[in-house]
This record gives C-alpha cells, structure tokens and sequence, in this order.
C-alpha cells in the first residue's frame, strides 16, 4: 500500500507546476508556473496573478515553444515522462506486492518495479534541479546578475531583470517538485519495509531415516 501511495503521488507531481517565478510589487503579484509536459502543449506555462490594477489582465496560459524556451521545454519534457513511466512501474510493482502476501516469488518482482519507479522519481527531480538553471541561461540571451539563471532558487530586486519598478522577483521549486520528491520518500519506504519483511515460506522438518544396517523392530506375534 504505502508503494501505491507513492506511485499516487508522483503522477499527481506530473500534472503540477515544478518551477515558480514570482514578481511582487505595488501591491501586486504575479507568478509565472512552469509545467512538465510537451514543449508545444499550451498550458505548460500559466499564470496567476492577485492586486493587479483596474483594466490590467493577467497573462494568458502559453507554452514553452511560444516562451522561446526550447531548453527548459526539452527539460519539462524529460521530466514528464520520466514521472509516467516512474508511476507506471509504481503503480505494477504495489499491485504485485499485495498479491504477494504469504508469496515471495511475487514479491521479487514487485520489488524490483517499485526500485525502478523509485529510481525514475528521484532522476526526474536531481535533473529538473540540476539542469535546469542552465537551461534557462540558454533560453536567456544576454543575462546577468542573479537570477533563474544562477541558482535553482533564490530572490532578487526587479531592476536585475530590466524591470525598472519597485519590486522583487523570487524563483524556486514549487508543489510538483516537492510532491516527486515526497514520492520518492514513500516508494523507498515501500520498498525498504517489502525487503525487509518478506519471508520465504518454511522448510519442511526432515524427515527421520534409520541409521544404515539397522533393521526396524518387529512387534512380536500375538499369543496364542
């Protein structure tokens, strides 16, 4: 069960926002998510935004093609199919560890999957962290100073950003990196307590032989 649960949990990570750029000023916020997904699918990238001033609109949902950011969209893309294929494998592996109760046979390779899928979870989040700065650098032209760019997470004034008004802008992960990365957990977890307590079934007691070159004792005949 506790296998499912992460299996659960990673495809539910496939289909919320990974990555946060936040702008706050006069009020005002916005955040630009960014999605797994396919580079040309609409929707990989949304906005949402709360204070804005009368007759402003917030940006529409767009993709990462349209972005220009065919780097972080290959990225979004690995990732995306690395969590199904991580949750599929979850999923069969947790399925065949219920069936395997009393039965260790099955439980081999219901470990085996769910070590898989495991492995698949925390691939996709250590390269979505790890490559992902320098996928943003790339879709970036003529960057500098702090930024999506430099680190995985942090926070700058919006002047680094050519944005000549007060105001801060943060990045970092959001829910669907922490919800793999919480899967990840849960599939280990899974899979540590199937090793552990899975249990050959037991070997029948030998059964007792006569020592060579001793017959076995005949009852005697019945009196007469």
């Amino acid at each position: 069960m506790i296998i499912l649960v992460g299996a659960v949990l990673l495809i539910a990570a496939v289909f919320t926002p990974w990555y946060a750029e936040q702008f706050s000023g006069y009020g005002a916020t916005i955040t630009q998510n960014a999605y797994p997904g396919l580079p040309s699918s609409n929707g990989t990238i949304s906005y949402t935004c709360s204070g804005i001033p009368s007759g402003a609109s917030c940006p529409s949902q767009t993709s990462y093609n349209k972005e220009t950011a065919n780097n972080t969209g290959n990225l979004a893309e690995a990732v995306y199919f690395l969590g199904i294929a991580g949750f599929i494998l979850g999923f069969v592996g947790g399925i065949l560890g219920l069936m395997s109760r009393g039965n260790p046979r099955r439980a081999t390779p219901a470990l085996a999957l769910a070590v898989v899928g495991m492995l698949l979870a925390v691939a996709a989040v250590g390269m979505f962290a790890g490559a992902l700065p320098g996928a943003i650098s790339s879709d970036t032209p003529n960057h500098s100073g702090n930024g999506p760019w430099s680190s995985f997470s942090g926070s700058t004034n919006a002047s680094s950003f050519g944005i000549h008004v007060a105001g801060n802008i943060s990045w970092g992960p959001a829910i669907g990196w922490y919800l793999a990365l919480t899967a990840f957990i849960v599939l280990l977890v899974g899979i540590i307590l199937v090793f552990r307590y899975r249990k050959d079934p037991a070997s029948p007691a030998p059964a007792a032989t006569p020592a060579p070159g001793v017959a076995p004792s005949a009852s005697p005949p019945p009196a007469s």
